[in-house]
């Protein structure tokens, strides 16, 4: 049990990375839930514990109470009529049925009276409820399986961060008006689902060290992961290249990649690269002014 729970804190302190995550991503949120419901459904388990233990105690007194009224009603036999020996059959029979007419309405006296026992009724509640925290557990923990790790979300947001804070900086201090370049184009690689817009974001798109983000979407324009992009720059003019830039993928449809090196200005051909399966592929491509 230790191991199991050591285990679980070392594979979510992998995928949140910092504290901050914990209330800052959408990962950290739902973790924080899990672990409430968790100390719920452990509480609730102790207390159906505890109505457990005490079950025991009621059951005794239950059958005490079963015996009694066993040895009142052996106690208490039927009083055979005075009259002649004839009538002794149908006596007998209605001696018998009337035997089990009062043994049904113990058994339901019983009965009655163990499901208005509280320990009883108490264990119900607590295993319903029990039963309602772990389905909303289950349902928390499959989507926490499906969310995007913290560490992750944070990276994004700090490359966001990073790049919005050099876009900033390059147009204050720079004096040629260089700005972001943004390229869309689109692609098919001609297997299934192959089809998309690959997006390409150059800041500050000058001469030296640049950001670069690239976005994949489908038609409709929602994200996707794909299973390789590579971009490449080429400048025709100068016979430089293809530089050939590998960006990390940062999150469902988006790569990034930091300090990409522009040697000098020109019109650069700039190709993208995208790999939708093992075989089916294609590169685009777009020429821009740098620098």
């Amino acid at each position: 049990m230790l191991a199991l729970v050591a285990t679980g804190v070392y594979q979510s302190w992998r995928q949140l990375g910092s504290w901050s995550a914990l209330t800052d991503t959408s990962y950290g949120q739902l973790l924080l839930v899990k672990i409430g419901l968790v100390v719920v459904l452990v509480g609730i388990a102790y207390i159906s514990r505890r109505w457990t233990a005490r079950l025991p105690e009621t059951a005794a007194t239950t059958e005490a109470e079963d015996e009694d009224t066993a040895d009142e009603a052996a106690a208490d036999p039927e009083k055979e009529p005075v009259g002649a020996s004839a009538a002794g059959g149908s006596d007998a029979k209605r001696a018998a049925q009337l035997a089990r007419q009062r043994a049904a309405v113990d058994t339901a006296t019983v009965k009655r009276l163990r499901n208005a026992d509280p320990l009883r009724s108490g264990l119900r509640r607590s295993v319903l409820a029990e039963a309602g925290v772990a389905v909303v557990l289950l349902a928390v923990t499959t989507v926490l399986t499906s969310t995007e790790p913290g560490r992750t979300e944070e990276d994004a947001k700090a490359a966001t961060a990073a790049a919005s804070s050099s876009s900033s900086s390059s147009s204050d201090s720079d004096t040629e008006g260089a700005g972001a370049l943004t390229l869309d184009m689109p692609f098919d690689t001609g297997g299934q689902d192959g089809k998309g817009l690959v997006r390409l974001d150059i800041n500050p798109a000058r001469v030296g060290g640049n950001v670069m983000h690239v976005y994949v979407e489908r038609p409709n324009g929602r994200a996707f992961d794909v299973p390789e992009v590579k971009v490449a720059f080429t400048l025709t003019a100068k016979n430089l290249g293809p530089l050939t830039v590998n960006p990390d993928h940062l999150t469902t449809g988006h790569w990034t990649a930091n300090e990409v090196q522009i040697p000098m200005a020109g019109d650069w051909k700039i190709a993208v690269t995208v790999r939708t399966s093992d075989i089916d592929q294609v590169t685009v491509d777009k020429n821009a002014q740098i620098g």
